[in-house]
């Protein structure tokens, strides 16, 4: 966003690696930035809200994992992990709500593992810190334009051009995360577009992030808006004055209980009881797919009673007092957050991956020349060994292409994990895997995620083979590794023949994208296809070739279940366009 003509991120790394952040402290009555010089900083800037919102929170951790890299001992890479464990641990401490901020740290020291030096572990850390702000930002960006559509049919519904008024609580834009937001970038997004919006700001009590940096950002922005009560949002409700509510949040479950600034819950309710669409903002790194009862199980932070007990102002003069509103021997209560859920209040989910995946126990993934409910699947014949060994005995000419390749790998891995992190690679109650990931190095060479993998959030080398050779006419597939290639393997061989511009292919499981797409009449193999069959090899190859593009697409095996595949020209690409699928879930 940009503050006075200048582009600002909310965090970011200066050409001499020094961080800086937006100190929030100070806004709306000055805008300041802060430099963060160390990891103990970096955990007291968390903790003490100079930087706060989900996204933020995750992107600094990121970073703080770096500093924290930065700061342990050089030379013992022993000394080094058991220094970064401990400081995973720390970070982890400062906001126990927020689920971006625990991604971020395990994300980060399972990109560390990579390494085989300090020197090496600091290098991955502070790439990885880049990566995941970038992909903050890049997923609010999608975020926005997703939720711009929702805005533009409710607006045609306006008589006269009448604004589209849209009810949010707390701060969920721009300062929350890196950039753009998550409930105020559909906001931003219709805004740009011309589209007539006015924004209704709850103040939010006690730390009165609506009216200090919601209505900040919405007034640089040039967004109509009006502060209002925390308790005049349902009165607005009775009275027709509100189209939407947006809010965001800070940790979902798997059944989409949505933690957020505390009062949401009562907005949800004001909204179920008026028929007024209510809608969660998130990035997929806010989902936490080990939780259940949000109720139940969401730790809610408690911060300190002076929040609510004293409140900040700016005087006549200019000047900013604290004043205490209560009497003296008042004690107070603050709970940061509570839980709305889509069973009490009409909750639906806005956000840039899929809704979490329910498995299916009856899906079966097994590699077998054996019938299958009456379908024989390929015959695959496996050698264990090292994948780069392999690929040196390669003619000269594909044996350096695919070496070269190779190096991408680290970036499929991390891939994987995003992917396994969202619900959409795992494992079923009945230990069956699905969703697996591959990149092509050279010709039809691929390399692709190993079977029965889906269990394990992190693979490394040990979890991918080398598919050699794969004929649909024959209806084998021949592979190389240390562990067997994953069952999908001749499909994926199928988009690597179709589609020659194609460097990595994603197959995901997700019955609420899956029954979305197909709704919405993306392309698909036949429901009577099987998958690992002749014939779903041959429908992949005609979808790519009449509907679809040589150089990336998205399509829906509808003969297997849950199924989703995406490629694309790279890794980065072929991720997004599965997480770029904002969906809704009623």
């Amino acid at each position: 966003m940009n503050i006075d003509g200048k582009a600002y991120r909310t965090i970011w790394l200066d050409e001499a690696d020094r961080l800086h952040a937006i100190d929030q402290h100070v806004l709306p009555h000055r805008f300041e930035t802060a430099t963060i010089t160390s990891f103990s900083a970096l955990c007291d800037a968390i903790r003490n809200m100079l930087v706060r919102g989900a996204g933020l929170i995750g992107a600094t951790a990121g970073y703080g994992m770096w500093l924290a890299a930065c700061e342990a001992p050089a030379k013992d890479t022993e000394a080094f992990d058991t220094f970064m464990s401990e400081a995973a641990t720390a970070l982890k401490r400062t906001r126990p709500t927020a689920s971006n901020l625990a991604w971020a740290v395990d994300r980060q020291l399972a990109a560390m593992t990579r390494g085989s030096s300090p020197e090496e572990k600091r290098h991955i850390a502070k790439v990885t810190a880049q990566a995941i702000a970038d992909e903050d930002a890049e997923a609010c960006k999608r975020i926005g334009e997703h939720g711009k559509t929702l805005l533009e049919a409710l607006a045609a519904k306006k008589a006269n051009g009448a604004p589209v008024n849209i009810l949010t609580h707390c701060n969920a834009g721009w300062l929350a995360f890196v950039d753009y937001g998550s409930a105020l970038s559909p906001v931003y997004a219709a805004h740009n577009a011309g589209l007539p919006v006015h924004v209704w700001v709850d103040e939010t009590r006690p730390r009165n992030q609506g009216a200090s940096l919601t209505a900040w950002e919405l007034s640089r922005h040039g967004v109509p808006h009006a502060l209002i009560a925390d308790n005049a949002g349902g009165h607005l409700m009775q009275h027709g004055q509100v189209d939407i509510v947006i809010v965001g949040a800070d940790r979902v479950t798997r059944r989409g209980d949505a933690a957020n600034k505390i009062g949401t819950y009562l907005k949800a309710l004001a909204a179920h009881d008026n028929g007024v669409p209510f809608y969660v903002a998130l990035p997929s790194s806010t989902f936490d797919f080990s939780l259940d009862d949000g109720v139940a199980e969401i730790p809610i932070e408690e911060r300190g009673a002076a929040e609510v007990r004293i409140m900040s102002g700016k005087t006549p003069d200019g000047s900013v007092l604290d004043v205490q509103i209560c009497p003296d021997e008042t004690p107070a209560r603050n709970w940061a957050f509570d839980v709305s859920f889509p069973n009490a209040a009409s909750v639906r989910l806005l956000k840039k991956a899929s809704t979490p995946c329910i498995p299916n126990p009856q899906e079966r993934h097994a590699m077998t020349a054996e019938p299958i409910d009456g379908v024989v699947k390929y015959q695959a014949s496996h050698t264990r060994g090292d994948v780069e060994t392999s690929l040196r005995t390669l003619p000269a000419g594909i044996r350096e292409t695919a070496l070269d390749a190779l190096t991408l790998f680290p970036e499929l891995d991390a891939a994987r994990t995003t992917l396994h992190d969202a619900g959409l690679i795992g494992v079923y109650p009945s230990g069956i895997g699905y969703g697996n990931v591959s990149l092509r190095l050279a010709g039809n060479l691929f390399l692709i995620s190993g079977s029965g993998t889906g269990s394990s959030r992190l693979l490394g080398k040990q979890g991918y083979s080398l598919v050699r050779a794969f004929d649909p006419l024959k209806n084998t597939v021949a592979s190389f590794g240390p562990v067997q290639a994953s069952s999908e393997s001749m499909t994926h061989g199928a988009v690597y023949g179709a589609a020659n511009k194609a460097r990595c292919v994603i197959h995901i499981h997700s019955p609420f994208l899956f029954t979305s797409l197909l709704a919405e009449g993306f392309p698909r193999t036949p429901e009577s296809v099987a998958y690992g069959t002749p014939a779903l090899s041959r429908e992949v190859a005609r979808l790519i070739t009449e509907e679809l593009s040589p150089s990336e697409g998205i399509f829906v095996t509808a003969g297997h279940n849950e199924g989703v595949f995406t490629y694309g020209e790279s890794i980065a690409s072929t991720l997004n366009l599965i997480l770029s699928l904002n969906m809704t879930k009623d």
